[in-house]
């Protein structure tokens, strides 16, 4: 992990969660479920603060990771039980980013290597159930499934073709969208898809899945 510290402290300047590092977290204990408000439980940062913050940047994408991100369990991939057994552990702070975030026209994407793209769907639905469910259908979802194929220029590696594809989606189905990496900022619990991402220039935040709580405030930390 050595040198994934230093690359966090490199590049220290365009994120905000790498300053707290897993090794940090390690010592940390899981943050309890909050309740459906937007205030987060240990600094008063609000979801109307975080997306406040992606507004001021210019960010119109969040690319956001599935397990241990929106929600608080890692699959593998091979989650055997049914979509209402995981909903439970949709993680509220998510929850409460993406809706918002869609409300203030900044687009969604979930970028994960997770095969089960229905069990995701059926994730995104739930979160929706309340607003709009039909919204949740026009999300799009790159996983592990082959079922989508990137051919451009851009990096191959982490999560940077599973945001170009999905971007490419966007972008063909309303041409007024521009997103680009500057205009992008990247969610994911994995910190080596954190590094490649700062390292292609695009904006990222790691989910501590130990502090999910700091989010919001992680997120208004952004320059």
């Amino acid at each position: 992990m050595g040198s994934t510290l230093s690359c966090f402290e490199i590049m220290s300047s365009n994120i905000a969660a790498a300053a707290a590092t897993p090794q940090a977290a390690a010592t940390a204990t899981k943050s309890t479920p909050t309740t459906e408000t937007s205030k987060s439980s240990s600094n008063n940062t609000t979801v109307e603060d975080a997306v406040t913050r992606l507004k001021e940047l210019g960010i119109n994408l969040l690319a956001i990771d599935f397990d241990q991100t929106i929600v608080s369990v890692h699959t593998y991939g091979r989650w055997k039980d049914t979509v209402p057994a995981l909903i439970p552990h949709i993680r509220t702070e998510l929850k409460q980013l993406i809706l918002l975030s869609v409300q203030n026209d900044i687009q969604i994407a979930i970028v994960t290597f997770s095969p089960q793209i229905r069990i995701v769907r059926g994730i995104l639905e739930a979160i929706f159930a309340d607003d709009n469910p039909e919204f949740a259908q026009t999300i799009p979802i790159r996983g592990g499934d082959r079922s989508w194929e990137y051919k451009g220029n851009g990096s191959l590696n982490g999560k940077q073709p599973h945001i170009a594809s999905a971007v490419e989606e966007l972008e063909h189905r309303d041409r007024s969208i521009e997103i680009t990496r500057s205009t992008t900022v990247l969610i994911d619990d994995d910190d080596k898809n954190i590094v490649v991402a700062l390292n292609e220039g695009t904006r990222a935040v790691w989910l501590n899945p130990k502090k999910p709580h700091r989010l919001f405030k992680d997120i208004k930390r952004l320059v």
